[in-house]
């Protein structure tokens, strides 16, 4: 491809499911490891400017396309690339199928979720679900879609319900928001250059609003039970996608014995294609020296 990586790979996420894999890697062998979970509409290889980073410092990161992303067409027969995702559910088996197809690659090693927006949302999903006693050291998330900033109005919500039980995989092409991610014009311009070759998708499907909101829903009523994972949070205060006062208060939940919040108030919704990322990654290999 061409994000920097050191190579790709396939996963077999389950029987019908490939799901093509980033990799950036040291020449030495890996301190700890990092798994990338990216936000909607969005792709593995968008991962390469922490990727990168943390390279540098030892780290190794697998970031796959989620399903109904990136490269998901090309992998799977029919497949095509859009928002959509028939259960939050699916998003977590995955995770959870990936870790441990990574840990075997680097037995003894620390493992990070490092995820962003959608990928945030599922991330702390897993973390409460399925991945509840997986062994992982700690949990990295970027501007988490908790609230839509976009208000939808309520006959819309109604609506979509109902096309999901009938025709689920239905969508719609929204409002471009490419433009209100990051400050970065190379990385906006790489996006855009992304949905023209169709890396990056445009549409939404009816399920995914029907299957988003019951799960933001959920998350935000049990962050509170949040146990055992030590979270560093961004939250972009100029966020046009996932409301950051919300994402504050839900995070403001859990133990503050193991959360970390970072509020950069000018930031785009892209924290970690933001042009202040160096800080940000800073602070974030601060945090994860001390875990290590």
């Amino acid at each position: 491809m061409s994000f920097s990586e050191t190579r790709t790979e396939v996963f077999q996420a389950d029987a019908n499911t490939k799901l093509l894999v980033y990799e950036w890697i040291p020449e030495t062998e890996p301190k700890a490891v990092m798994i990338g979970v990216h936000g909607g509409l969005a792709h593995g290889g968008d991962w390469v400017t922490p990727a990168l980073y943390f390279k540098e410092k030892g780290f190794a990161t697998y970031a796959p396309d989620l399903r109904f992303h990136g490269t998901f067409d090309k992998h799977n027969p029919g497949g095509k690339v859009f928002f959509h995702i028939n259960s939050y559910d699916d998003y977590a088996k995955d995770l959870h199928a990936f870790c441990d197809w990574v840990r075997k690659r680097h037995p003894g090693k620390p493992v990070f979720i490092i995820s962003h927006s959608n990928g945030a949302l599922i991330s702390l999903y897993y973390g409460l679900t399925l991945g509840k006693q997986a062994d992982i050291s700690g949990f990295i998330i970027s501007s988490p879609w908790l609230v839509n900033r976009v208000k939808v109005p309520g006959i819309l919500k109604a609506i979509s319900k109902v096309i999901a039980k009938v025709h689920p995989t239905f969508s719609i092409v929204p409002p471009s928001l490419t433009d209100q991610l990051t400050r970065d014009e190379k990385i906006t311009a790489r996006h855009h250059h992304d949905e023209e070759i169709g890396l990056r998708g445009k549409k939404v499907s009816a399920k995914l609003g029907v299957e988003s909101e019951k799960t933001q829903a959920w998350v935000l009523e049990n962050l509170k039970h949040w146990e055992k994972f030590p979270l560093f949070a961004v939250i972009a205060g100029n966020d046009q996608l996932a409301d950051p006062e919300a994402s504050h208060a839900a995070l403001k939940t859990v133990s503050s014995k193991l959360v970390t919040i970072v509020v950069h108030p000018n930031n785009y919704h892209e924290n970690f294609n933001e042009i202040n990322r160096a800080d940000i990654f800073g602070a974030i290999w601060q945090w994860m020296e001390k875990l290590l």
